[in-house]
């Protein structure tokens, strides 16, 4: 790595810690199964099942986060951008069941009967059935989920996330030495993958935690959270700036190599960049004007 990408790397890796130790306090603390303790009380439908789905989204993405952390240390950036999926897909379907209120009985009806067993997820079909075996719902895809300006940089983000997953040749480069040997050794991108992960999970813990009326533990870890994402999106700011540059540079030295693939990256950071000024919970983002 250059110096300015072990900077950047140095920077990212410490932001990263920052979102483990607050997310973790914000679980440990605020995360509760309110849906679910009504429906002991009372088993009817509630629509405290979309505080349920939140939590269980932002818990089992922080726990990925802390994943990501190790292989993040141990170079392994491919497997953690399949991690960044599945975080981007639990911000996407929180974001969604957030702004479709009209979604939200048919929602905790069906978490309802899950609960007790009445109904049963055909992972097969991809579908919610009955104990008759009718079916009751299809389960939707994250492409159903995107709104607002995740729209404009979904697609390509998507799909390079989802190639690495995959047994995609495109992507055999990542495991190629200059000797075309196949290696374990590479550690590829280090200053995107981290910007990735800082870019999902941002919005993430904005649509969650930084959301007024929250529980915090105490004000001065609220004040500390919004800091937190403030500071990110800042970061990310300037940040996305100096990628698209060094992309444009990139496509200047070597024009036929990567044109177009450079392309397609410059204008999804340029829509990811607008995405940052989206408020998706309590923050006020005139700072980024």
């Amino acid at each position: 790595m250059t110096e300015e990408q072990e900077l950047y790397v140095n920077e990212l890796n410490k932001m990263i810690n920052q979102f483990i130790l607050h997310s973790k306090k914000f679980v440990e603390w605020s995360a509760f199964s309110y849906g679910a303790a009504d429906l002991l009380r009372v088993p009817e439908p509630n629509n405290k099942f979309t505080y349920d789905h939140e939590y269980f989204n932002f818990t089992k993405s922080t726990k990925t986060l802390i994943s990501i952390r190790s292989l993040l240390k141990m170079g392994h950036n491919e497997d953690v951008l399949i991690l960044v999926r599945s975080i981007f897909e639990n911000y996407l379907s929180s974001r969604y069941l957030n702004e479709n209120e009209g979604d939200i009985k048919n929602f905790t009806l069906v978490n309802l009967k899950l609960f007790f067993r009445e109904y049963v997820y055909d992972f097969k079909e991809n579908v919610i059935k009955d104990r008759n075996g009718e079916k009751i719902s299809e389960r939707l895809n994250p492409s159903e989920f995107k709104l607002g300006d995740d729209k404009k940089y979904y697609s390509l983000f998507y799909d390079l996330l989802s190639s690495v997953g995959h047994s995609n040749f495109g992507t055999s480069n990542f495991y190629v030495d200059e000797s075309l040997g196949f290696t374990l050794n590479k550690n590829n991108y280090p200053v995107v993958t981290r910007f990735f992960v800082i870019f999902v999970f941002t919005k993430l813990f904005e649509l969650i935690v930084t959301v007024e009326g929250e529980d915090f533990y105490n004000t001065r870890e609220e004040e500390v959270c919004y800091n937190l994402v403030i500071d990110s999106l800042i970061y990310q700011d300037n940040l996305i700036i100096q990628l698209i540059d060094a992309i444009s540079r990139d496509t200047a030295t070597n024009p036929k190599k990567s044109k177009y693939f450079n392309k397609k990256m410059i204008e999804m950071f340029k829509a990811m960049r607008k995405s940052l000024r989206e408020e998706l919970g309590s923050v006020k983002k005139e700072f980024l004007d």
